[in-house]
């Protein structure tokens, strides 16, 4: 029987009927299984006008869709440690691309080591089981019944019957998990053993009166029935070419440029300048330059396996993809930490292609205000986390230390300087987190000439970092200097007595 697709307008025709995708998945699995198990020939035809329609269409029209937005294609955030980049960048994500977005972007960091192949794509061997490439037809019929979810056993029964004459008839109960007794015999109904020529057509006569008891052991014993030798089973190393995050989302974004309703993609970078943006990118780099209209100003030549995986995802001729830009519903987003030391240097040409948003040190703190932790071993010490990070940049801008190295206002993370009821912040875990990232950064960092200077209160070695970490236990802000402390407008609290005695 022929199948023609109409490509136009998504059509299965069969004879005078036609289908949606949908409609005829349905029809294949349920009213053509009779058809394929039977060895008939099917054959899928693709209607040539719509095809050479297809062909014809410029991939130009494709780039340039009917969305727009205000929003910069390409967009770096950059800022100090803690200064709430990713937030800011997950804010306007949402702003964009609305509810239920999971489908409309991908993230990535970028790190030292990572490379063009890991951003764009490469070939990358995988393991290849070549076993059902040596099965015959018959075989593979009989696998298709198999492995069908919507068929119980008694159904598959019937249908294999004739298919395992050949065979060997007591097998089929076997593989389908309906037989039998402890010794794995086929048997009949009265309970007697079968052999092929006394197993009946009807399922049956063919299925042990214990069959349902015992089906678990039919099921275990399905790994010892094959349909095909094992020895014809072998593992190849292949080579396939393995998409990396911006070929992802550019599939993306074409595939729904191509509908009547685009909409935004977007790939995220985390870290840009950990990576060396001029590898990674490569020619890639060329795609950046946006006309005012958001599509590529200059296109890039594809290559062949690029080209190819392009063509299959798209359903477009190679030769209509030998080169490629970026559409305008595909946006580049990324954040930049200025303050790392072992960063790659962006040149000016990179740069340039990008628009650089800049968060101050205290763009961010709206939400810390009144957030408050009790200090000292006892206790006594009320302090609010965004004063207190505040006063130590004071120090650290007196010391004409950039502000790129200062605190921002979630250098200790969202969860643990924001209570989830009230204003007091969880005592044990700022302690910890404060010794662990903020002592730690100062300490090894960002006041690394200065420490004698800044933590003036500790009453032993300020040059031992263990030291300075079990005095903030007990002193609180009280192991920096005067001036720290003052700018921290420290409440002091009486002292409470939980042993107290009525």
């Amino acid at each position: 029987m022929n199948i023609l697709y109409d490509k136009k307008k998504k059509e299965y025709i069969l004879g005078n009927t036609k289908f949606t995708k949908d409609e005829f998945v349905e029809y294949i699995q349920n009213d053509m299984l009779e058809a394929a198990l039977s060895n008939e020939d099917i054959s899928l035809e693709i209607d040539k006008h719509s095809q050479d329609k297809e062909n014809k269409k410029d991939m130009k029209d494709v780039f340039l869709t009917s969305y727009n937005s205000l929003m910069p294609a390409n967009r770096i955030i950059f800022g100090a440690p803690g200064t709430g980049k990713s937030y800011t960048l997950n804010n306007e994500l949402q702003q964009l691309l609305g509810e239920n977005n999971e489908d409309q972007y991908e993230r990535v960091t970028f790190h030292p080591d990572y490379s063009y192949a890991n951003f764009v794509g490469t070939y990358k061997p995988v393991m290849f089981d070549d076993s059902f490439e040596n099965l015959t037809e018959t075989e593979k019929d009989i696998l298709s019944v198999l492995t069908d979810k919507n068929k119980s056993a008694q159904e598959k029964y019937d249908l294999l019957y004739d298919k395992f004459k050949d065979v060997g008839l007591t097998r089929l109960p076997l593989l389908l998990g309906l037989y039998t007794d402890g010794d794995f015999t086929t048997r009949k109904a009265e309970g007697t053993a079968a052999v092929d020529n006394t197993v009946g057509r009807n399922h049956e006569k063919a299925i042990s009166k214990y069959g349902n008891a015992l089906r678990q052991y039919g099921k275990a014993m399905r790994q010892y029935v094959n349909l095909y030798k094992p020895e014809t089973r072998k593992k190849d190393i292949s080579y396939q070419y393995v998409p990396g995050p911006f070929m992802r989302v550019l599939v993306k974004a074409l595939k729904n440029a191509m509908t009547g309703n685009p909409r935004p993609f977007v790939l995220l970078i985390e870290e840009i300048n950990r990576a060396n943006v001029a590898a990674v990118f490569g020619d890639i780099f060329q795609l950046l330059d946006r006309d005012s209209d958001g599509v590529s100003e200059y296109k890039i030549a594809t290559t062949n396996d690029m080209r190819r995986y392009l063509s299959e995802q798209l359903g477009v001729q190679e030769s209509k993809l030998e080169s490629i830009k970026i559409p305008n519903n595909m946006f580049i987003w990324a954040t930049m930490n200025t303050a790392d030391q072992g960063v790659f240097p962006m040149d000016t040409a990179f740069k340039r292609r990008w628009d650089f948003t800049y968060l101050g040190i205290d763009d961010n703190d709206h939400a810390l205000h009144g957030k408050y932790v009790m200090l000292s071993d006892n206790k006594t010490q009320k302090v609010e986390w965004n004063k207190l990070r505040k006063a130590i940049n004071k120090f650290l801008a007196d010391c004409k230390i950039n502000e790129d190295k200062q605190l921002g206002p979630y250098f200790l993370s969202k969860d643990i300087i924001i209570p989830e009821q009230g204003d007091e912040i969880n005592r044990e875990k700022f302690i910890s987190a404060f010794k662990n990232k903020v002592i730690m950064y100062l300490f090894e960092d960002a006041a690394k000439q200065k420490r004698s200077e800044l933590f003036k209160g500790c009453s032993n070695d300020s040059t031992r970092y263990s030291q300075i970490c079990k005095e903030f236990e007990q002193k609180g802000v009280k192991i920096f200097n005067n001036d720290i402390v003052s700018g921290c407008d420290i409440e002091d609290v009486e002292p409470k007595n939980d042993n107290l005695d009525n």
